[in-house]
């Protein structure tokens, strides 16, 4: 079955660019486009697609709150941030909002499209320009303290591969693991950073200087 999207954006340029995008894969096709975030979150609604793509800066509210709304209405639906925000702070609060991806409006289509099959086969995906600037912004907060979440070495492991982009089939293979254990590890990483998916994991265990992208020990 094709991938489902929804385009957001008040551009009537980026969405035609992204429009044609899409209708140049044979595994896409675009079910509805809106220009609010109102608008985006009634589509979503009714359309139950397998992605919307989401600017940040609508008219009507923000695209946090628009994904906000969409998550809590259809948790099933993958939302990723297409934006020209690269700050750090924007990628928190869209992973707090339950979005699975952050892409910068600078990438190449082929990223982007090739972040679109990730997100829907695994899970999240961050654009790599962001990841220097959230790691810089929360280097303060390397050193955790007793009341912050234990990582064991493999659970840090596990979060620097999907900082990466690996899916859970590739993770498994690095780590000597079968898949199942890989599925299982991460709902232990959920529990212990109160999150529900993969992008949210790493953002929250980079806030909290809980393991480096790079690898070692926070």
């Amino acid at each position: 079955m094709p991938i489902r999207v929804i385009i957001v954006d008040d551009h009537p340029l980026v969405r035609d660019g992204l429009r044609l995008t899409l209708q140049q894969q044979d595994d896409f096709i675009l079910v509805g486009e809106a220009e609010t975030a109102a608008a985006a979150v009634r589509l979503a609604q009714d359309i139950q697609p397998d992605v919307v793509l989401m600017d940040l800066s609508l008219p009507d509210m923000s695209g946090v709150e628009a994904t906000r709304q969409i998550i809590a209405q259809q948790p099933r639906v993958h939302v990723i941030a297409l934006t020209v925000h690269d700050e750090p702070e924007m990628l928190v609060a869209m992973a707090q909002a339950g979005a699975h991806g952050y892409i910068l409006k600078g990438a190449r289509s082929a990223e982007l499209i090739r972040a679109m099959r990730t997100v829907v086969a695994t899970g999240a995906v961050i654009s790599p320009e962001v990841l220097p600037g959230l790691l810089q912004q929360y280097r303060h907060l390397a050193q955790t303290n007793g009341s912050e979440p234990h990582l064991s070495a493999r659970e840090q492991e596990i979060l620097r591969l999907m900082a990466a982009g690996a899916a859970n089939r590739e993770i498994a293979a690095r780590l000597s693991l079968s898949t199942q254990t890989i599925k299982n590890l991460l709902s232990v990483i959920y529990e212990k950073l109160g999150v529900g998916n993969r992008t949210a994991a790493v953002v929250v265990a980079l806030e909290k200087g809980l393991f480096t992208q790079e690898g070692g020990s926070p």
